[in-house]
């Protein structure tokens, strides 16, 4: 069986992990968000000292470990009973990334809707990001180089997952609300 699935699909500072986590407070929605998972790691150990070395460059981390770290947090909360799937909605965030991951996840997974959320202002996206590095101390929203190229590195390998996902299952969001205005959107067009 496949797990029924939304994907939260934006730019860095887009609000997908707002609108991740404001979905995850409503039973039957769990958010996974493969960044979390990253920062969650023990910096100390070998798999977190690797994460940094491609997040502090503002780089994605290669999609066999971002699969392997998903696929077993997954299989952590099944085990936990905090994710079940044949009643829940996995909220996807932060993966898949590029067309790799997609065909990797689509083995485990049923997209049923994209959340396209866009913010073309990419000055509104830098000041999220740099808001939220001193609020949540993210180390890799405090450079302005490392932002532009995390959003460069979206707009050419995440973007263009779009172009392979069926359209009627595409929702384009505009970001740039506030966050209920996005999230009524986004439970307007769920069955």
């Amino acid at each position: 069986m496949k797990f029924r699935s939304l994907l939260l699909l934006g730019a860095p500072g887009s609000g997908k992990g707002t609108q991740g986590q404001i979905l995850a407070q409503i039973p039957g929605f769990v958010h996974l968000s493969s960044g979390d998972l990253f920062r969650s790691l023990d910096p100390a150990s070998d798999l977190g000292k690797l994460f940094r070395q491609y997040a502090d460059r503002g780089q994605l981390a290669p999609d066999e470990l971002t699969i392997r770290v998903w696929r077993d947090h997954v299989q952590t909360l099944i085990a936990s009973g905090r994710y079940r799937p044949a009643t829940d909605f996995l909220v996807l965030d932060g993966i898949p990334r590029n067309a790799n991951q997609l065909a990797q996840i689509s083995v485990y997974v049923d997209i049923l809707h994209v959340f396209h959320l866009s913010c073309p202002d990419r000055d509104v996206l830098i000041q999220r990001l740099a808001g939220r590095a001193h609020q949540a101390n993210r180390t890799d929203d405090v450079d302005p180089k490392v932002i532009l190229r995390r959003i460069s590195v979206y707009e050419t390998e995440t973007k263009p997952l779009l172009g392979g996902i069926p359209q009627e299952r595409i929702h384009d969001i505009n970001a740039d609300q506030l966050p209920y205005q996005v999230l009524r959107q986004i439970l307007q067009a769920l069955p």
